[in-house]
């Protein structure tokens, strides 16, 4: 008799600190649990297999397409995956401050479906790149307007995988109630099956599309990276109805940044 008149109570209980997608106190039946969490985790293994298809193989894009030297070419993927994890401060910084993890990674995952719109564009558009090779005609450099291109397609990936790389996993976290013993345990288990699919989504990169990089061609490659990283901006926005929504917490950034502040300010009084 206990356990029948528990369940209605369960079903009906709302989690005080989180929302759903109008605003209201989100009921603990309805929202988050495994059902949000799997739709998180299928983004972000779509991010993942997205961007190392792209940096895992670039090198040899960039010295057998575009025609740039190695060092050139090492240079720019080094470049390139330095500011997708840089550019996760300012991701994070905008999640925790203005938009919270939700917008905010909806909104960078499309500037990174862009980016890879447009790399992919560029290597079906034969005036986006060099002509190759011939043993009549020797190798020509892009040129100033295709490097362009290919470093706007490169840069606005690198800006949506580190937005959206800085609040996948938080936002995963914000769908499991820490308060409640059963839903701790999900959440634990949510970051092991988090850095599964992470791992998951590097080993496809690196096996099934450089092969067909390699063997179908880089439009084919990148093609697949662009279908991939706007299935999972799909698949993330299809849950709305069902995400736990958290009260913007403020940026640890903006607080030491105003420790700063207050130093220099406080820089000419005497010591006490």
């Amino acid at each position: 008799m206990s356990s029948t008149n528990s369940l209605p109570k369960k079903q009906g209980e709302t989690i005080p600190d989180a929302w759903d997608y109008k605003g209201r106190p989100a009921e603990r039946s309805k929202t988050g649990g495994w059902a949000s969490a799997a739709m998180i985790l299928g983004g972000e293994v779509m991010e993942r297999l997205t961007t190392l298809g792209i940096a895992v193989n670039l090198v040899t894009y960039l010295v057998g397409t575009m025609h740039l030297g190695n060092a050139t070419s090492a240079n720019t993927v080094t470049n390139f995956l330095g500011t997708s994890f840089m550019l996760c401060l300012l991701g994070g910084f905008i999640a925790d401050t203005f938009l919270g993890r939700y917008l905010t990674i909806a909104i960078f995952a499309t500037v990174q479906a862009t980016g890879v719109t447009i790399l992919t564009i560029s290597t079906i558009v034969p005036s986006l790149r060099p002509p190759k090779c011939t043993a009549d005609k020797p190798c020509i450099q892009a040129s100033g307007m295709e490097l362009t291109v290919l470093y706007i397609a490169l840069y606005l990936t690198a800006l949506g995988t580190g937005g959206l790389k800085s609040s996948v996993s938080g936002f995963g976290s914000d769908q499991f109630d820490e308060t409640d013993a059963e839903e701790r345990k999900k959440m634990t288990k949510f970051f092991n099956w988090f850095f599964f699919f992470i791992s998951i989504g590097s080993l496809g990169a690196v096996t099934v599309l450089v092969y067909i990089q390699d063997n179908l061609g880089r439009e084919w490659g990148y093609g697949i990276c662009a279908c991939a990283i706007v299935l999972g901006l799909v698949v993330l926005l299809s849950g709305t109805r069902r995400y736990r929504f958290k009260k913007l917490s403020g940026s640890p950034l903006t607080q030491m940044a105003t420790v700063f502040v207050a130093a220099w300010k406080n820089r000419k009084l005497e010591m006490p």
